[in-house]
């Protein structure tokens, strides 16, 4: 093949890919949530860990607050997973909020100075309340995560 016919040939697949309709690109999600920078937890008396930060995406950005909590009341060891619940508070500006209820499974992991993650959950959420009616009863994939030090981390994506 010549350089034009490989410049043709280029052309022409740039185009298709270009005119493709949008109707054949993936919806945008309806929640994308990470967390924008560290967040923190702590464990109150019920042994239940209580993180808040910043995240950032769909619908909106704002603060959180998330309660995590396994089913026997204690976070497990390194090495050991157990069912359990989370829930998660966004307030964003405007009056925006976002409630989401997670069920799945937390897990132990051994943290040593380069790994400081010690505890992970991972799970499926439902949205239960929003200020924007459409958002509730999206579910999708959610993650929080704490750290040495008090550190935490969340994200959410409906799936």
């Amino acid at each position: 093949m010549n350089h034009k016919t490989k410049a043709a040939a280029l052309i022409g697949t740039l185009l298709v890919l270009a005119s493709a309709s949008p109707a054949t690109a993936a919806p945008r999600p309806a929640v994308d949530l990470r967390g924008a920078g560290i967040g923190s937890y702590a464990l109150d008396a019920e042994r239940t860990a209580r993180l808040n930060g910043v995240v950032t995406g769909v619908p909106f950005d704002g603060a959180y607050t998330a309660a995590l909590s396994s089913s026997d009341g204690s976070l497990p060891a390194p090495g050991e997973c157990e069912p359990a619940t989370a829930a998660v508070h966004v307030t964003g500006e405007r009056h925006r909020t976002l409630d989401l209820a997670a069920t799945g499974e937390v897990c132990g992991t051994w943290a040593d100075a380069t790994y400081v993650v010690t505890h992970s959950f991972v799970g499926r959420y439902v949205v239960t309340d929003a200020s924007v009616r459409r958002l509730r009863g999206t579910d999708g994939w959610t993650s929080l995560i704490l750290a040495t030090e008090g550190r935490a981390n969340i994200e959410a994506i409906d799936t």
